[in-house]
């Protein structure tokens, strides 16, 4: 996985810290997966660190995958991922309206 910061190719020894920080992070919050299997699904780890990350995660994750990657992570949610309370919160945060939480299918 090749990571930029605020679309500039940073150093190697930044790109290696950001992965150290981001694989601690994914193994923390994504804890039923390797680190690197959970950031090979960004669009997912965004997801669970809007969830259950602290903001120190949040500025972390978002230097490395944008601001953007966190707005499409919203509008692509899985079920049960978002809880009331961080659903709101990050709908308030991009100034969207807040729909439904997304929900799994009864069969």
């Amino acid at each position: 996985m090749t990571l930029t910061i605020s679309g500039e190719r940073p150093s190697t020894g930044a790109v290696d810290d950001r992965v150290v920080q981001l694989k601690s992070i994914a193994a923390r919050l994504m804890w039923w997966l390797a680190p690197e299997a959970a950031l090979a699904r960004p669009a997912r780890f965004v997801m669970q660190v809007m969830a259950l990350g602290t903001w120190q995660d949040v500025q972390t994750v978002s230097e490395a995958f944008g601001w953007e990657a966190f707005h499409q992570a919203l509008e692509q949610a899985e079920p049960g991922v978002f809880d009331g309370r961080s659903w709101a919160y990050w709908h308030a945060f991009f100034g969207l309206p807040e729909p439904d939480l997304p929900r799994r299918p009864l069969t």
